[in-house]
């Protein structure tokens, strides 16, 4: 059997190209179909300062920056409700990002973050509170602490700068 190499030639381009567009296509319907109606709802919310949405190994992944809010709790929980009525059954991850500055990071690292796995392994949220309390004096910053079943949301509130964790508890 000889092998045309003219016609070997246009049915790889033709592949090839079908692969393209196949994959094009799907960019975008990503971008239009399923990202659009996330940046535009969360880009209209007030607490919402950016959101970043990369779609990876078929879940959806939301980087979402906030403004200085009072209720982390009530603002995640809004995120996640919108988030599953837009995709609608999607498997979908929210990641709050925020910049804080060196000094609420370093507050956190140092000694925030050690009273806070001490309180949730031993279950002594009113110590944690109080060991919180006093650092808030000592550094002169807010700490405000929420929990629910699953997470503990954590924000200090400096004069110019915000810092939000989330903490899983299980």
């Amino acid at each position: 059997m000889v092998l045309d190499k003219k016609k070997a030639f246009y049915a790889f381009a033709a592949f090839f190209l079908s692969l393209f567009l196949l994959f094009s296509a799907q960019q975008l319907f990503n971008r239009f179909v399923a990202f659009n109606p996330l940046i535009k709802t969360f880009s209209q919310k007030e607490y919402v300062k950016e959101v970043n949405i990369k779609k990876e190994a078929g879940k959806i992944n939301l980087e979402i920056c906030l403004k200085d809010v009072d209720n982390l709790a009530g603002v995640y929980y809004d995120i996640q409700d919108t988030a599953s009525d837009i995709l609608k059954g999607r498997p979908f991850t929210v990641k709050i990002i925020n910049k804080p500055s060196e000094l609420l990071e370093n507050i956190y690292t140092q000694k925030v973050q050690f009273v806070i796995f001490e309180g949730i392994k031993t279950g002594k949220f009113t110590e944690m509170r109080a060991k919180l309390d006093q650092l808030e004096t000592e550094y002169k910053i807010d700490i405000g602490v929420f929990l629910d079943n699953e997470n503990l949301y954590l924000k200090i509130k400096s004069d110019h700068d915000v810092l939000y964790k989330i903490i899983n508890m299980k």
